[in-house]
């Protein structure tokens, strides 16, 4: 998977344990039982902060807990799968929103992979900017401009390889969408698939 790194994984709420009241625009936190989640629980908030206002909605439909059909595409088309989750939340009282991608373990490597990113309005240009994050390979992408547009969103940078790189979430749906990973090396005007995962949102066991 070391090729995918910046190629893919956004991003990511340590959406974990400890519990934290919050009202949106003031957040009153509550020390974690253990001091090593502190952080854990002053990142974490219920919404979107006021202040987006519509523009909240954009990613809040993502908010949760995703399982991931992984799917790497090569460049003679052979597809190679691996399975994971996917943890999307608000944190800084609403202003931010935070991906975790996870990565199960596979073939030779017993640790699983992580990436995040952090994604934010720029009430200027009207777009959503964001930050990638591959910790393991200290690597770091920072896509410019994300739109919005109908059913999908689409976020591009061309800091990964000197290449230009879309993301895309499409199809989104209460219980499922399509994350692509595509590569273009011609300014553009075409565009090669690298990647495409299937999202299923997560739900918990019923009770035994």
């Amino acid at each position: 998977m070391k090729n995918r790194t910046l190629t893919r994984r956004s991003a990511a709420a340590l959406l974990a344990s400890g519990v934290l009241s919050v009202s949106l625009g003031a957040a009153a936190v509550a020390p974690a039982a253990d001091p090593r989640l502190d952080l854990v629980s002053a990142l974490k908030a219920m919404g979107p902060h006021p202040s987006l206002g519509d523009q909240g909605q954009v990613f809040d439909r993502l908010i949760g807990t995703w399982d991931v059909d992984y799917a790497d595409i090569s460049t003679d088309g052979t597809v190679t799968r691996h399975t994971g989750k996917l943890v999307v939340g608000w944190v800084m009282d609403g202003r931010v929103i935070q991906d975790l991608w996870i990565v199960d373990p596979y073939g030779f490597r017993q640790e699983r992979e992580v990436y995040t990113d952090l994604r934010y309005f720029d009430a200027k240009t009207k777009t959503w900017p964001a930050t990638f994050i591959d910790p393991e390979h200290v690597s770091v992408a920072r896509f410019t401009a994300g739109t919005a547009d109908g059913n999908g969103i689409v976020l591009n940078t061309p800091d990964i390889g000197g290449a230009d790189t879309r993301w895309s979430f499409n199809d989104i749906g209460p219980a499922s969408f399509v994350f692509r990973d595509e590569v273009s090396h011609d300014g553009g005007r075409t565009w090669r698939l690298r990647g495409e995962d299937h999202m299923t949102r997560h739900s918990a066991s019923p009770a035994g």
